[in-house]
């Protein structure tokens, strides 16, 4: 084995002396023994010097290129470099010091650089769209590589006047088919080309650069004179070729397992990533299969799910900059290579040839790809004539054609002479080699662009330019709402806002560069049309193909949105590794059939079990409920009874199976004795007897059985065996007493033998205990898929929920937007119901799944919480390292949680509702209240528009709600949020209560509910609501519930807007708890918003602004412009329904008052707002802040009509806080009317 590394660091004396001459041409190389004779004091700081310097010119160039205009690839530009390397190279001795890594075995290419190259383009490529293709790379890679190889070995055979044979041109052609096509697969995803076309180019040299190395070694040897039979040579390629992949498979899922097993650690898992990849191909060198196809199958098939999520980023990112940095050294390597090896031994003709060559080459990829077109058109993604041009171009030749050439140089002849070997075939192919990769890349890389402008195939299509288009705008508003707000700021309201606003104008970047055609024609519901009647204008309709276009790039744009919610909830440990790998499988498939979306029978199938557990469970459980005695009629005999009674008694059971176990210690000893111990006669005697009594005792056994059981005995599987165990014994003893004595036929012997050993089968009664252990392991099987089923409707639900959410920023045709709205609520319905319908059969593994769930949200946000900690100096980095190993400890244990627990009792959940929990005497008054009820499947609870009865809390089953959708308004951009939801429909299962608002309000119900199933409730009426909320006025029950259904009426309205887009759902509830509800709004008559508070949603009921005189009807967020809510008096008319609001403060208010409170625990001073409730504490905090600059601030006083009186005022503003969010600035005159201190 060699190990070039070690060869070309520690050992380069020896290479570099042997390639002195050659590499420069001439007697001694550059004149300089120098060089070569302190090589081993010197060329490991050169090498070393090389490969960082290379790595800072190629960010010289990164960035030159991002500067200057020009359509130049970055690889082409570093071979360019290359090239003037090696030329200063060889024209001056003193410069070659730094580039002898030039001299090294051409082993390094492969052993050093190869395996990050292929690892990381095989594991950052789209699986999906791989296995989807993997028909159309195969045959390009395999029949379509041996083709290329051999038109490629006959043109050089009759065009080169080289006199080459038929085993170099078949060497020299696999040279020339391995691709390496990093440049144009980066320049297509740079222009947003096809992704199916740049998987299957990128896919295809992955493979046939396996391949070709596995038939360029195999032409090597044979040109060289080795000498192969028909039989080794088949061996040879179905070794290397398939056992390769099977090695890279084996290696991909150990590694997979290790990674699996190691939770957050970043440093950890990417160690294992790079040692496993160089792991990999070494050994499989060593085993002699192919190690390029062994990294490739282990990048494809490692598993993603099984690096942490929050290491995920982090390891893709260092695997780009290993092939980034591996790329750098290899072109610049490339081109140095080409002038001090090749540039100096091409004769007058060669340049010819290598023309002839490079045009050859291209054509021949041209023919392989129209001939093999019939199959490659006809699988994965198909392959339209457009896509096979730019693949034809795309065959760029690179490194690993290069490293193949040089090899050439080094083998040496087994037959013949080596110094022709080396002139007529290694220098010339060297020489086409490098001129091949040089014109490639100098020509097919910098015209593919042009060739996919061309072709049509970098035109961005109208509904991407739709997108794009409305995505700008959106941003536009963004930035308009931000310039209003800043121009409110004390600190910016001088700042050059003309210049500011033109800084911030943001282009579309698709806009064309012809100034006559904008991107407002590609979005079809721009154009306007004048009506004929009434002269206004009126949008047009899109035509059916753009509303087909329109309508498919929603769609893709809706998966995608899918698939992200899916790893992120993975990310969030809400999704477990197979879950989230099923849900991105089904919305990929879906993706590749044009209209399609995730298919709900697909998701389905997870949690129905089939196959072979349930039938095993079933065949168990048949042989444990054989007619059980106590099903059995008792005999009306006192004698028979008492046998019945004795057989019946566990203890009979128990002592016949601790007979069977001594009677297996006779059978032990009867096999272990020889015949030829003297003693053996009288052992025989002793275990024949023996044999007798357990005998008498089984036929004693079977006797009083079907004395007790009668007929029914027959009956039973356990029984029949019995008597088939008493009939072996029967025949065993007869035989024992025929030839027991004598000496008789030794085939009679054996069959005696044979009937003694059948004596040990009676052990197989001892498994008649063991089979309910049995069961509870296929039960524990069983609950896992189901938990892993559950976990995946789940995982789909809240995907389809978020996905909704979004569908107004994916798409603003209304139509199409409704019709994506409807199909992902009918989906979200039918999961939900199913999940439901799972619930009922086995409430445990929904109790499982959900109690999970809630463990890591409360993980998760104490990990959030230590973060926040950290950023802010509470903590140093140890302690938060400290702490977060802690909950990360636990988060790890999550994986050990069982995957059925027992569903809690009524009792439990009446015990656990949030208005309830911590006051034991409320609880207790609402339990005697309750009632629990039974609805039978298919009965009606609520009735819409009927007065609210009482509540009803969902024991077990499940609920159909059908009713008005609610409309929601987004007063900021005077949207409506849900115009487009007529019907609401949802499901809800057992915890969930019904009916809190109405008893809160009085008002009828806008929603019906039914029972899916069969369901237990617990029952409270209105009238011992009532009762509660007047008995427990002073633990503000009513306010209680009010926080809990406002809450619950806030959240979708946060999660819709843009400042909280991104945010979870538990995130945003999270926020929302921290808010509190003001009282007796109506009595007060006005609400000021000041600086204390983020956020404030009108719950109920209507409010106006004094200032815009602008009405705000709930549910609704009131815009962050607005100051001062007023409400009218008939707020306080019968029927009218009195206004509720939920405030959420900033941060510093609920850190100031969590501050407090710890300083009042321990000592600290200030006990006269720690007691206060946030509300009021924050009340007292902005009447201090307001009081305390009256002496200094009175100037800036607000008039009671709310009109300026001088321009001294200073308007209410929103300012920007540490976090980034913004929030209300009131800079105004303190308020002296006691009346405006009260909220």
């Amino acid at each position: 084995m060699e190990f070039p590394l070690l060869e070309a660091l520690g050992a380069g004396n020896a290479s570099n002396s042997t390639n002195g001459t050659d590499s420069h041409g001439g007697g001694g190389g550059h004149g300089d023994g120098d060089i070569h004779a302190h090589s081993g004091h010197h060329e490991q700081p050169y090498i070393i010097l090389f490969l960082f310097a290379s790595f800072a010119l190629g960010a010289l160039v990164r960035t030159l290129l991002k500067i200057v205009p020009g359509d130049l690839p970055y690889t082409v530009v570093l071979l360019v470099l290359g090239i003037l390397l090696g030329l200063a190279s060889a024209r001056s001795p003193d410069f070659a010091h730094y580039t002898a890594i030039v001299h090294m075995n051409p082993h390094l290419l492969f052993h050093v650089f190869l395996p990050v190259l292929i690892f990381e383009s095989a594991f950052a490529m789209d699986t999906h769209m791989f296995w989807k293709s993997i028909y159309q790379i195969l045959i390009m890679a395999l029949p379509g590589l041996l083709l290329a190889s051999l038109l490629t070995g006959i043109l050089s055979m009759y065009t080169f006047n080289y006199g080459w044979n038929w085993y170099v041109g078949m060497m020299f052609g696999s040279i020339c088919s391995a691709t390496d096509p990093v440049a144009v697969v980066a320049l297509l995803k740079e222009l947003g080309a096809s992704k199916q076309l740049g998987t299957v180019i990128e896919g295809e040299s992955l493979l046939n650069d396996g391949c070709g190395i596995v038939i360029f070694t195999m032409f090597l040897n044979l040109a060289t004179g080795v000498e192969w039979a028909a039989a080794d040579f088949v061996i040879f390629i179905v070794k290397v070729m398939l056992g390769g992949p099977a090695f890279g498979f084996v290696m991909s899922k150990l590694t997979s397992f290790w990674l699996a097993n190691i939770f957050n650690d970043a440093l950890t898992e990417i160690t294992i990533t790079l040692a496993s990849t160089y792991i990999t191909f070494y050994v499989a060198e060593v085993l002699g299969v192919s190690g390029v196809l062994a990294v490739v199958i282990l990048g494809l098939t490692m598993e993603r799910t099984s690096i942490s999520p929050e290491v995920e980023s982090f390891l893709h990112r260092f695997w780009e900059m290993m092939a980034y940095l591996a790329n750098t050294v290899i072109f610049i390597l490339v081109g140095v290579m080409i002038m001090e090896k090749s540039i100096h031994m091409i004769e007058g003709g060669d340049w010819f040839y290598i023309i002839t060559l490079y045009f050859g080459i291209n054509v021949i990829r041209l023919i392989v790809i129209i001939i093999l077109s019939p199959a490659t058109s006809r699988v994965g993604y198909g392959l339209s004539w457009r896509y096979g041009v730019v693949t034809a171009w795309s065959g760029l030749r690179g490194a690993v054609g290069l490293a193949m050439a040089l090899l050439v140089m080094q083998q040496e002849m087994t037959k013949g002479s080596s110094e022709d070997w080396k002139m007529q075939v290694a220098n010339k192919i060297l020489i086409h080699i490098a001129g091949i990769v040089f014109l490639t890349l100098f020509i097919n890389a910098t015209t593919i662009k042009a060739l996919l402008r061309l072709l049509g195939m970098s035109d961005i299509s109208a509904p991407k330019r739709m997108t794009m288009y409305s995505a700008v705008r959106r941003v536009k508003d963004a930035q308009n709402r931000s310039f209003q707000v800043l121009k409110g700021d004390r600190f910016l309201a001088d700042a050059e806002w003309t210049l500011v606003e033109k800084a911030c104008e943001i282009q579309d970047p698709y806009k064309t560069k012809d100034e006559e055609v904008n991107a407002e024609e590609f979005v079809p519901f721009q154009r306007m049309s004048q009506c004929q009647d009434c002269k206004s204008m009126v949008p047009n309709e899109p035509s059916p193909r753009e509303y087909q276009d329109m309508a498919e790039e929603a769609r893709l744009r809706t998966l995608k949105a899918q698939k992200v919610s899916y790893w992120k909830q993975f990310e969030h440990g809400m999704l477990n590794r197979e879950a989230v790998r099923v849900l991105v499988q089904a919305t990929e498939s879906a993706a590749d059939s044009v209209g399609e979306f995730v298919d709900i029978e697909e998701i389905k199938k997870h949690w129905k079990i089939k196959g072979l557990l349930p039938r095993l469970r079933n065949k168990l459980e048949d042989l444990v409920t054989d007619k059980q005695k106590d099903q059995l009629p008792m005999p009306e005999h006192k004698f028979l009874r008492t046998v019945f009674i004795i057989v019946g008694h566990p203890a009979f059971e128990w002592s016949i199976n601790v007979l069977i176990i001594l009677n297996l210690i006779p059978i032990i000893i009867e096999f272990t004795i020889e015949e030829s111990d003297p003693q053996f006669p009288e052992y025989q005697f002793y275990l024949r007897i023996t044999n007798y009594v357990f005998f008498v005792i089984y036929i004693l056994e079977a006797v009083l059985k079907i004395i007790a059981l009668r007929k029914h005995y027959f009956f039973s599987h356990w029984n029949q065996f019995d008597l088939f165990i008493i009939a072996v014994s029967i025949i065993d003893i007869v035989l024992d007493n025929i030839f027991g004595n004598v000496d008789f036929n030794p085939a009679i012997f054996r069959i005696a033998k044979i009937f003694r050993l059948l004596r040990a089968m009676r052990m197989l009664r001892l498994s008649k205990a063991a089979i309910p252990r049995m069961i509870n392991v296929i039960d524990n099987l069983i609950n896992k898929q189901l938990s892993f089923g559950y976990d995946v409707g789940k995982g789909f639900v809240v995907g389809e929920e978020e996905v909704m959410k979004l569908i107004p920023t994916i798409i603003d045709n209304r139509s199409i937007a409704r019709d994506l709205r409807q199909k992902s609520d009918i989906s979200r319905r039918a999961v939900i119901r199913e999940l439901g319908l799972l619930q009922r059969d086995h409430p445990g593994i929904a109790v499982s799944v959900k109690t999970r769930q809630s463990i890591r949200a409360v993980l998760n946000h104490s990990r959030d919480t230590i973060r926040e900690m950290q950023g802010g100096g509470l903590l140093d980095e140890t302690e938060a390292k400290k702490l977060e190993m802690v909950v990360e400890i636990k988060m790890k244990q999550l994986a050990r949680a069982p995957p059925s627990i027992p569903p809690p009792n009524p009792e439990q959940l009446l015990r656990h509702i949030s208005w309830l929990e911590g006051n034991t005497e409320l609880t207790e008054f609402m339990k005697a209240r309750a009632k629990l009820l039974f609805h039978d499947f298919g009965s009606t609870l609520c009735k819409q528009s009927e007065l609210p009865q009482g509540l009803f809390l969902i024991v077990s089953g499940m609920v159909k709600l059908r009713g008005a959708g609610v409309k929601y308004t987004d007063y900021e951009t005077q949207h409506s949020m849900d115009d487009d939801l007529e019907v609401y429909e949802d499901y809800l299962t057992s915890g969930n209560i019904i009916g809190e608002m109405g008893i809160l309000n009085k008002q009828p119900r806008s929603t019906s509910v039914s029972c899916e199933t069969s369901i237990q409730t617990y029952y409270i009426s209105a009238e011992d609501m009532d009762m509660a909320f007047d008995l427990f006025s002073v633990n503000f029950l009513k306010e209680r519930i009010w926080r809990v259904v406002a809450i619950r009426i806030s959240t979708p309205l946060l999660l819709k807007t843009l400042a909280y887009q991104g945010w979870t759902h538990d995130k945003v509830r999270l926020r929302l708890e921290t808010g509190y509800m003001p009282t007796n709004l109506v009595d007060r008559r006005s609400f000021e918003i000041d600086q204390t508070m983020d956020d404030v949603i009108l719950v109920q009921g209507h409010a106006l602004s004094p200032h815009t005189a602008e009405e705000f009807v709930a549910p609704c967020i009131i815009p962050r412009t607005i100051h001062k809510l007023t409400f009218s008096t008939d707020s306080m008319e019968e029927g009218v329904l009195p206004p509720q609001l939920l405030v959420v403060p900033n941060k510093e208010v609920i850190i100031e008052e969590d501050t407090k409170r710890r300083n009042s625990l321990y000592g600290g001073i200030g006990p006269s707002t720690t007691s206060l409730c946030l509300q009021h504490a924050a009340q007292r905090r902005s009447s201090h802040n307001l009081l305390a600059k009256k002496s200094s601030s009175s100037i800036f006083r607000r008039p009671k009509s709310g009109k300026a009186k001088s321009v001294s005022i200073a308007l209410p503003s929103l300012e920007t806080a540490s976090d980034g969010t913004t929030r209300r600035r009131t800079d105004l005159q303190p308020i002296t009317d006691p009346a405006e201190l009260t909220l």
